[in-house]
């Protein structure tokens, strides 16, 4: 550690006081507990102090890496305050401390502050409500998501002017401002249970799944379709009865859910709790 510009004394040695001569006597730490106690002096002649060197604010990021299997992390951000970290050889040193403290702690801090996310797979990454969802079936009845099996026939919806596909950066890009359907049949093709860490629920329950899970909704007059974690209050939803439904409120649900990842083929829309929603898969894959 470089100079305070105080001197401090390790040890005491008993003199005489007429003629400052050693008594002889051994010598003692010089601890505070000891009524001879000397405390350190101020002397900026012969203890100059050091010149000292704050780090400046740097960060780092890292990928959450403790999720389960079938699931990614978000990646978060670590930093390490302005004047955090102080050196009396150089800036670059103080910045070294702090680059050293950064790469030695980010990655427990993005396994602790970081979430896990569905990985979307080429088997429908995007169909991921929760369980207890109502999914009608071609007669008009329901059943719950986790009824569902593999061939089961579900009540579907071909939009007019949308190319129909599996692959969300296609679906990112049709848009329309009268939206025309006509009601089919579609079959379950790959239906798997997943565990969610966080889900997106929209008008008090009236949907619940994945942020990445696709949605169509209304907005500034146009339909489209986009991650169900980028809905907002004043979308609207479009409903089994060719109705209108404008949401409300949107929250976050941090607890864990189970989920039902589902594909459907050939057509990939199908009605979850009355609202028409959209199975997709993972962009740059063969539709199933």
């Amino acid at each position: 550690m470089g100079n305070t510009g105080y001197k401090s004394f390790g040890a005491l040695e008993l003199y005489y006081v007429d003629d400052g001569s050693p008594t002889g006597q051994p010598t003692k730490p010089n601890v505070v507990t000891d009524p001879d106690y000397i405390a350190p002096v101020l002397d900026t002649t012969t203890c100059a102090p050091s010149i000292r060197y704050y780090s400046v604010e740097k960060r780092l990021s890292a990928k959450k890496n403790n999720c389960g299997s079938g699931y990614s992390g978000s990646t978060v951000t670590l930093t390490a305050l302005a004047n955090q970290f102080v050196s009396t050889i150089s800036l670059a040193d103080a910045n070294a401390q702090a680059d050293a403290w950064l790469a030695a702690n980010v990655q427990s801090h993005a396994n602790i502050a970081g979430t896990c996310e569905v990985t979307p797979t080429g088997g429908g990454g995007g169909g991921c409500f929760v369980e207890g969802t109502l999914i009608t079936l071609p007669d008009g009845t329901r059943k719950t998501i986790e009824e569902l099996t593999i061939n089961e026939l579900l009540l579907s919806a071909e939009i007019e002017t949308l190319k129909d596909t599996n692959i969300a950066n296609e679906l990112y890009k049709w848009s329309c401002e009268c939206l025309s359907e006509n009601r089919i049949i579609s079959p379950i093709t790959k239906i798997t249970k997943q565990v969610a860490d966080k889900t997106i629920i929209v008008n008090n329950g009236l949907l619940e799944a994945t942020p990445t899970h696709l949605q169509l909704i209304q907005r500034n007059g146009y339909w489209r379709f986009i991650p169900l974690g980028d809905i907002a209050v004043g979308d609207n939803l479009y409903t089994i009865d060719r109705e209108i439904i404008t949401v409300t409120t949107v929250t976050a649900n941090l607890e864990k859910r189970n989920i039902y990842p589902m594909t459907l083929n050939p057509f990939h829309t199908y009605f979850a709790n009355g609202i028409l929603t959209h199975n997709y898969k993972e962009a740059n894959h063969n539709d199933n």
